[in-house]
This record gives structure tokens, C-alpha cells and sequence, in this order.
């Protein structure tokens, strides 16, 4: 078992210290840990102090998809490793978690990669276990969502999605679906990903007997993703459907456009304030922007 994981770092100073948290309890399972630094240059020096057996590079980009192409390269010179996650900097693993995910993705040969179910902050409320991908909208849908973690009966199970935040993949894997694709910057890469794996046959599973938690650890007063945020979620489905369904690519754009006329009706109607409507506004921008890709 050789493990590999990427986490990327953006000026989230006010998360570092649960992060280094959280890795100290998981460190046991990594042979490799790599953080890449997509915000500040002047952040690299005190995040190879604060990590200081990991590996910390530099990213002359804050396009994420980049970043994590730029991890996985360095990663790749290591021939040893079999195995590589995606961790954010704000989730809680289990201890032991890695070794267990390992353990089973390699006892399905089908299997790209894996997921533990993940919880909302520390509570036993499950945010997602596993994904499922809608085949004519792309919408990405968490699975038993608020349930309680008692109440699933399953301890594995195969999906057709799998979070962004956290999942462990086969190395041979990335060899054959390759990189991200740069084009997303940000937002609905894994429904890229998990899409491209399918494509090659793949399989995605999840399991209930590892967990971890989604603590949601963000900046004080923050209250709804930023407009560049809005943009990409609207512009990334659409591009995606001309990708994998050129078919549908009118479907997806309208649904996009749907979605952020009703964020701003819910915004104007609730007087959410200016900033929720912006958010409504710029996925409808991000739609047609989607076109043009």
C-alpha cells in the first residue's frame, strides 16, 4: 500500500489549524503527502514548515484543475505509489480510513475509485453517499442526504458519482482516463471525471464502514459562493454536455438558465440581498458562456 494524496491551499489560513488536525490523524496511512499552494507565493514557506515532511509545491496558477494536474504529475514520478486520493482541506478521515478505501478498491478489479460516506461536520447526519449523475441534465445529486448514518443498511455500494472532496483512486486508473481537463478551472470536475471513467469501464463505489466529515470550515461572515463561483457552475455543465452528450447540450443549457432564474426569484422573493441575486444572474451568464466553448 503506497497512497498518495493531493490537497490544494488558497489563502485558507483561517482552516489551518483543523487542517493540520485532521491530517495528523490520517498521516499514518499516506506515504505521500502533496499540498500545492494556488494563492499567495509567499504561503509556500510556512506550509512546508507547518507540513514539514510533505511534499509542498507552487502553482503559478489559481486555475485548481491545474494545480491538481501539477500534483499529480510529481506524483507519477513515483513508481511505487499505487494509489492516489483527493482530500480537501476541510474534511475530517477516519483514522485507519485510507487503508480501509484501499482495501477495497483493490478487491474489485472494476473499480476506479472510491469513497468513504461523508458526514456533516461531526455528527453522524450523512452528507453524501455516493452520487448519482442525471443522464440528461448532468445534475450532480448526493445520495441520503440527512439521513443518519444507522439508518443505511448498505456498507457498499456502486454509483455513478462520486465527491470532488474525497475519494481514493487507482493510479492505473489516471494512466488510462488521464488529467483534469484544465478547461473547468473549478466546479463539476468529478462529474467530468467519473463520466470519463465510465466511458473506459470503469466502476465507482462508496462504503458506510469508513466515514468522514464535511466540517465546512470557511471565512467568518462569508454567506453564498462568490459570482466567479456562480459563472463556472453555470458554464462547466454546459461545456461538459457538449463533451459527453453533444445531444443534450440544449437540455443542460436551459436547465442551467432555469436554475439561476429561480435563485433569483428565491433571492427577491426571501430578500436574500444583492449578493444572491448575483449569484442567480451569473449562472445564467455562465450557461451561455458554455456555448462558446
Amino acid at each position: 500500500m503506497k497512497i498518495a494524496t493531493i490537497t490544494l491551499f488558497c489563502r485558507e489560513w483561517f482552516r489551518a489549524d483543523a487542517w493540520k488536525q485532521f491530517f495528523d490523524e490520517y498521516r499514518g496511512d499516506v506515504y505521500l503527502h502533496v499540498i500545492v499552494n494556488n494563492g499567495d507565493p509567499e504561503d509556500t514557506e510556512p506550509l512546508r514548515s507547518m507540513f514539514p515532511d510533505s511534499l509542498v509545491l507552487r502553482s503559478d496558477t489559481p486555475n485548481m484543475m491545474a494545480s491538481y494536474n501539477q500534483a499529480l504529475r510529481e506524483i507519477l514520478r513515483y513508481p511505487e505509489v499505487d494509489a492516489i486520493a483527493q482530500i480537501v482541506n476541510d474534511i475530517r478521515m477516519s483514522s485507519g480510513g485510507f487503508a480501509a478505501l484501499y482495501d477495497y478498491l483493490f478487491s474489485d478489479p472494476s473499480l476506479a475509485m472510491v469513497s468513504p460516506v461523508l458526514l456533516r461536520g461531526s455528527t453522524v447526519d450523512i452528507d453524501c453517499f455516493g452520487c448519482t449523475i442525471h443522464p440528461r441534465n448532468l445534475d450532480f445529486v448526493h445520495r441520503d442526504v440527512g439521513r443518519k448514518l444507522g439508518e443505511v443498511t448498505e456498507e457498499r455500494r456502486y454509483v455513478t458519482g462520486l465527491p470532488a472532496g474525497i475519494f481514493l483512486a487507482r493510479r492505473d486508473a489516471y494512466e488510462r482516463f488521464g488529467f483534469q481537463d484544465e478547461k473547468l478551472e473549478m466546479y463539476a470536475d468529478e462529474v467530468d471525471m467519473d463520466l470519463r471513467a465510465a466511458g473506459l469501464g470503469y466502476r465507482l463505489g462508496v462504503t458506510s464502514l469508513v466515514q468522514a466529515w464535511h466540517v465546512h470550515v470557511n471565512r467568518e461572515g462569508r454567506k453564498t459562493r462568490n459570482p466567479r463561483a456562480a459563472f463556472l457552475m453555470g458554464r462547466n455543465h454546459v461545456y461538459l454536455a457538449s463533451k459527453h452528450l453533444p445531444g443534450h447540450v440544449g437540455r443542460v443549457f436551459l436547465h442551467r438558465v432555469f436554475l439561476g432564474l429561480d435563485e433569483i426569484r428565491s433571492a427577491l422573493m426571501h430578500r436574500k440581498g444583492r449578493e444572491a441575486v448575483v449569484f442567480g444572474w451569473n449562472l445564467i451568464r455562465g450557461a451561455f458562456a458554455g456555448l462558446k466553448m
